[in-house]
C-alpha cells in the first residue's frame, strides 16, 4: 500500500500511500511524548464552493473532532483519550482543517487509530450534530462582540472583494441556518478523502512502525475524486479603501494593509524582512518609536501574509487610546515611507536574520510545534523542510531588494484602512538537534543565600536563564496594587550602564528574547539565547536584575501604558468579571489585590515606591536563579557567582507569613450589569494552598472530574456545553503559597446566568455527596498524570517550574513527585475535599439583561 518512501534530513520520513494519503513522520526522542495530526486540505472557508459562507468546514471540525465513528461511540472515545491523558482538539482556517491528539509516545498507535477513524468513518449521530450546531451558532453570536474577530472580518472583506478569502472561517449565521445536515455530510464525503489529507506524527517514535500503523488504518479507504475549487482572481486594487465600525470598548484598534503577493513570489522574502524590521523585538522601528520612545500605542505589529491560493497582504495592526491613535497611525505611515526612501542598515539586516534563525530553533522545541511546521510546509509548498529552506532564502535578501519590494507594493493608492472605534469615535527550523549530554539539576547556595539551579540539556544549541523573587501580593496591599507589575516592567528599561534602547537592541541583535513579569507572588525574569551568546546575554540579564536604575522618563512611559492597559480591560468581559470577583475577596487576602493594578493605585505610584519594593524583595536570600540548556555547568555557575555573588543578604527578606485569610463565612451573591451582550458567571469557594499537599492533590482530581484538567471536559462541560447553555465553562484551583480558592467560571447568554449558576452548584453538591464513580475517578487519575507528563517539556518551562518550587520552599524537584501525590489520593478523598471546601461561595454574575438588579447583593444565611 506504500507507494513512495523517502528519507529526509532532520529524521523525517515522507511516505505516500496508493490511495493518495501523505504521511510524514519525524523522530524526536527528547521526551516520551508524541503528537498525531491530520491536515485536511481543500477545506476551510475559501474552499467551500457552492456552499460559500456557510462555514461547513468549521461545522465539520466541531462534529468530527471526538465525535462518534462507525467503530466507537463518542463517550468511549472520550474515555480512551482521557485514559491516556490525550490532549485533543481541532481548528479550521481559510484553506485547511487540522485535527490532533497529543499523547504519551507509548499510546501513539491508539491516537493514530482515533484520528484515522474520524477522517473516514464519522458516524454523524443526530444528537451530536444538533449539539455542535448549537455551539457553532453561539460562537457566531459571540464573535459579534469579539473585537479581534470583528476587526479581522472587516479587513478580509476590505482587502478581498471577489475572492472567497473575504469570507470568515466560521461563516454567516443566516447561510448556515439554510444549510442542511445532508449538505454538510456530503461535503465530508467529498473532501475527507486520503488524497486530500496529510498525516503527521512527531515524537519519540520509530518512523517505519508509524508509517505501517497509519497505512493499516487506511486500508480499504479509497482515493476520492481530485478536488478542484475554481477561484476568481482578485482584481488588482487601484484606489484606497476604508472601513470604519464602532464597537463597545475603550480603544481604537486598526489595521493599515496593502495587497502584495502569493507564497514563494520572490518579493515575499523581502516583505517578510520589512515586517521584521518594523516590529520584531523591542528595538524594532515601530515598537521603539510608538511604545518606548513615546508610549503612544498599546500594541503594534507588522506582518506579511502570503498564502498559496491568493495574493496576500502586508499589514500593520495597532491598538491605541483615543488621544493618541492618530499619532500612532501617522507614525506607521512615516515608517513605511522611510522604507521607501532609505535602505535598511547592515546592522538591521544582520539582526533580523539572527532573529529568524533563533526563532526557528526556539519554536521547534516541542513536538507540537514541529508537527505544525511540517504540516504547513507540505500543504503550502509540498516540502516538510520548507521552514528551513525559507530561512536560507531569507539570508540572501539584500537591503536593495527590501526597498524595491516596498516601493512596488506598499503604495498609497493600494492602502486599506480598517478602524474599529469606541462608541462615538467613528468620525473622529533549525538543524537537527544534537544528542548531547543531559544532566540532573544541580543546586548550589552562594554565601549570600542565593539559590542557584543548573542543568545541562544539550539537545538544542540554546540556553535559558531565569530569576524569581518572592513578593508580589505578599508585600503589596490593595492600595499598592500594580506595584510589582511596574517593577517588572521597569527592569529592562535602563540600568546604570545601558539605556532601554541599548538593552533591546542587544537582545534583538543576537536573536534572543528577554522578558520580566510579575505573578501574584513573584517578580521573575527570563531570557533565551543561542548557546554562542550565553555569556554576554547573562551579563546583560543580571545587570537588569541587579542594577536597574528606574529612570524617570522611562517610568512615565511604563506608567502611562499600564494605565491604558487598565482602561483597555473593559473590552474583555472575562477580565471585567474577574476583577469584580477579586474585589469581593477578603481585603487581607493576596488574591484580593489586582495584579495589574487599578487606575488610582497605579496613578499614585512613584519610582521611589518601586525602589522600596526592590530593596525589600530583591535580596539574594529571597531569590532563585536557574540556568538550563547547552552549557558547561561549572562555567554557568561561575557566571552566576560573578554577577550575583556581590549582592548583600537581608536577614529579614525571606521571612514571609503565608497564613493569609481566604475565609468565606457565608455565601454571597452579587450581580452586575454590563453594556456587553453576554453573561459571565464566577463561583469562588475556599481552597487549599500548595503547601496543603494532600488537599491540593485531591482538589486537582476533583477539578479533573468536574471540568477536565487543562482541557475542557468533566461534568460541567458535559452538562452545560452539551445543553448549549454556555460558550465555555471551566473550573480551576486558584492557589499559591497562601491559601486560595476553587473557581468555576462560564460565559453564557445574559438570560441564562441563573440557570448556569444553579447547574454548577448542583454538580458541586453531587461531588459533596460522593457521587463519583470508580471509572470517573480512575479516568481522572490517568488523565491528570498523562497530561502533566506533557507539561514543562521545554528548557524554559522546566527552569521556571524548578525555580518557583525552590523559591516557595517546596524544593526544586517537587514537580517530579507530582505523580506520587496524585496516586496517593483515594476516591473518598474527593468527597472529603468537596465537603471541606465547596460549601459557602462568592457567586458573581454579570449580565446585560435589563431585569438584572444593578449592583444588588444577597447573602445566604
Amino acid at each position: 500500500m506504500v507507494k513512495r518512501l523517502q528519507r529526509l534530513p532532520e529524521q523525517i520520513t515522507l511516505a505516500e500511500l496508493s490511495n493518495g494519503l501523505t504521511i510524514v513522520v519525524q523522530e524526536n526522542h527528547t521526551a516520551p511524548v508524541a503528537t498525531v495530526r491530520c491536515f485536511v486540505r481543500n477545506t476551510g472557508s475559501a474552499f467551500e464552493g457552492r456552499h460559500l459562507g456557510a462555514g461547513l468546514s468549521h461545522v465539520l471540525e466541531h462534529v468530527v473532532a471526538g465525535g462518534s465513528t462507525t467503530k466507537r461511540p463518542e463517550k468511549e472515545i472520550e474515555r480512551l483519550i482521557d485514559r491516556i491523558g490525550g490532549a485533543t482538539n481541532a481548528f479550521t482556517s481559510d484553506d485547511r482543517t487540522v485535527y490532533f491528539i497529543d499523547c504519551p509516545a507509548k499510546d501513539v498507535n491508539l491516537a493514530i487509530e482515533l484520528i484515522a477513524d474520524s477522517m473516514s468513518r464519522c458516524a454523524f449521530v443526530p444528537e451530536e450534530f444538533a449539539r455542535e450546531l448549537a455551539v457553532v451558532r453561539q460562537e457566531l453570536a459571540d464573535g459579534e462582540v469579539d473585537r479581534r474577530r470583528v476587526l479581522w472580518k472587516m479587513l478580509q472583506q476590505t482587502i478581498y472583494l471577489e475572492h472567497p478569502a473575504r469570507h470568515p472561517v466560521i461563516g454567516y449565521l443566516d447561510v448556515l441556518n439554510r444549510t442542511t445536515n445532508d449538505a454538510i455530510v456530503a461535503f465530508y464525503r467529498e473532501r475527507y478523502v486520503p488524497n486530500n489529507q496529510v498525516f503527521v506524527v512527531v515524537g519519540d517514535v520509530e518512523a517505519d512502525a508509524i508509517v505501517a500503523a497509519v497505512a493499516k488504518q487506511f486500508e480499504g479507504v479509497p482515493r476520492g475524486a481530485e478536488t478542484f475549487v475554481p477561484m476568481p482572481d482578485e482584481p488588482m486594487q487601484s484606489s484606497p479603501r476604508e472601513a470604519i465600525c464602532e464597537m463597545d470598548g475603550a480603544t481604537f484598534d486598526f489595521v493599515l494593509a496593502w495587497p502584495t503577493v502569493r507564497l514563494n513570489d520572490p518579493d515575499m522574502f523581502a516583505l517578510d524582512l520589512a515586517a521584521a524590521v518594523l516590529s520584531d523585538g523591542d528595538s524594532s522601528r515601530l515598537v521603539r518609536r510608538l511604545k518606548h520612545d513615546r508610549p503612544l500605542a498599546l500594541s503594534v505589529r507588522a506582518a506579511s501574509n502570503t498564502p498559496a491560493y491568493v495574493r496576500g497582504f502586508f499589514m500593520v495592526q495597532a491598538s491605541a487610546p483615543p488621544d493618541t491613535w492618530r499619532q500612532v497611525e501617522q507614525g506607521i505611515l512615516e515608517e513605511i515611507s522611510r522604507l521607501h526612501e532609505e535602505l535598511i542598515t547592515p546592522a538591521e539586516l544582520a539582526k533580523v536574520r539572527k532573529q529568524m534563525t533563533a526563532g526557528l530553533v526556539f519554536a521547534r522545541q516541542t513536538v507540537k510545534s514541529q508537527a505544525m511546521s511540517i504540516g504547513n510546509g507540505v500543504l503550502a509548498a509540498g516540502d516538510p523542510l520548507y521552514e528551513s529552506r525559507y530561512v536560507e532564502q531569507l539570508g540572501k535578501v539584500t537591503a536593495e531588494q527590501v526597498r524595491d519590494a516596498v516601493r512596488r507594493h506598499l503604495v498609497p493608492q493600494r492602502l486599506n484602512r480598517v478602524v474599529l472605534a469606541p462608541p462615538g469615535g467613528a468620525g473622529a527550523a533549525a538543524p537537527e538537534a544534537a544528542k548531547g549530554e543531559e544532566s540532573p539539576i544541580r543546586r548550589e547556595v552562594l554565601p549570600n543565600g542565593l539559590r542557584v539551579l543548573i542543568k545541562r540539556s544539550a539537545h538544542l544549541p540554546m540556553v535559558n536563564m531565569q530569576m524569581c523573587t518572592l513578593g508580589g501580593s505578599l508585600v503589596d496591599t490593595p492600595q499598592q496594587a500594580g506595584r510589582a507589575h511596574l517593577v517588572a516592567a521597569m527592569l529592562d528599561r535602563g540600568t546604570d550602564k545601558h539605556t532601554a534602547r541599548e538593552i533591546a537592541e542587544y537582545f534583538d541583535s543576537i536573536g534572543g528574547s528577554l522578558s520580566f513579569s510579575a505573578g501574584r507572588f513573584t517578580v521573575s525574569g527570563s531570557a533565551t539565547v543561542l548557546k554562542e551568546d550565553f555569556a554576554g546575554a547573562f551579563e546583560m540579564f543580571a545587570e537588569c536584575v541587579t542594577r536597574s536604575s528606574f529612570p524617570e522618563e522611562e517610568f512615565a512611559k511604563v506608567k502611562q501604558l499600564a494605565l491604558r492597559a487598565i482602561e483597555a480591560r473593559r473590552n474583555n468581559p472575562q477580565a471585567e468579571a474577574q476583577e469584580l470577583f477579586f474585589d469581593l475577596l477578603p481585603p487581607d487576602s493576596p488574591y484580593h489585590v489586582i495584579q495589574g493594578g487599578k487606575k488610582e493605585t497605579v496613578g499614585a505610584m512613584t519610582t521611589e515606591s518601586l525602589r522600596e519594593y526592590r530593596a525589600r524583595c530583591f535580596a539574594p536570600n529571597n531569590m532563585v536563579v536557574s540556568v538550563f540548556g547547552d552549557i558547561d555547568p561549572d562555567e554557568a555557575l561561575a557566571l552566576v557567582r560573578r554577577h550575583f555573588g556581590g549582592l548583600r543578604a537581608d536577614p529579614a527578606a525571606a521571612k514571609w507569613d503565608f497564613r493569609r485569610n481566604n475565609r468565606i463565612g457565608e455565601t454571597v451573591r452579587k450581580r452586575y450589569t454590563t453594556a456587553k451582550p453576554t453573561g459571565m458567571v464566577i463561583l469562588g469557594y475556599e481552597g487549599p494552598s500548595i503547601f496543603d499537599q494532600e488537599d491540593y492533590a485531591a482538589m486537582t482530581l476533583l477539578d479533573a472530574v468536574t471540568s477536565g484538567y487543562s482541557y475542557p471536559g468533566g461534568w460541567l462541560h458535559e452538562e452545560l456545553r452539551g445543553a448549549g447553555l454556555v460558550y465555555w465553562v471551566h473550573a480551576t484551583p486558584l492557589s499559591g503559597p497562601a491559601p486560595g480558592y476553587f473557581l468555576a467560571m462560564a460565559q453564557t447568554h445574559p438570560g441564562k446566568v441563573d440557570e448556569v449558576v444553579e447547574r454548577i452548584e448542583r454538580n458541586f453538591q453531587r461531588a459533596r455527596r460522593g457521587e463519583i464513580s470508580e471509572e470517573e475517578f480512575s479516568t481522572a487519575v490517568e488523565m491528570v498524570l498523562a497530561l502533566h507528563a506533557q507539561e514543562n517539556t521545554t528548557i524554559s518551562e522546566q527552569a521556571r517550574q524548578a525555580a518557583l518550587d525552590e523559591l516557595y520552599g517546596l524544593g526544586y524537584d517537587y514537580d517530579a513527585h507530582f505523580p506520587e501525590r496524585i496516586k496517593a489520593v483515594r476516591r473518598e478523598d474527593l468527597a472529603r475535599m468537596a465537603n471541606k471546601y465547596l460549601n459557602h461561595a462568592i457567586i458573581l454574575t454579570m449580565t446585560s439583561s435589563e431585569s438584572s438588579a444593578n449592583g444588588s447583593s444577597t447573602k445566604d444565611r
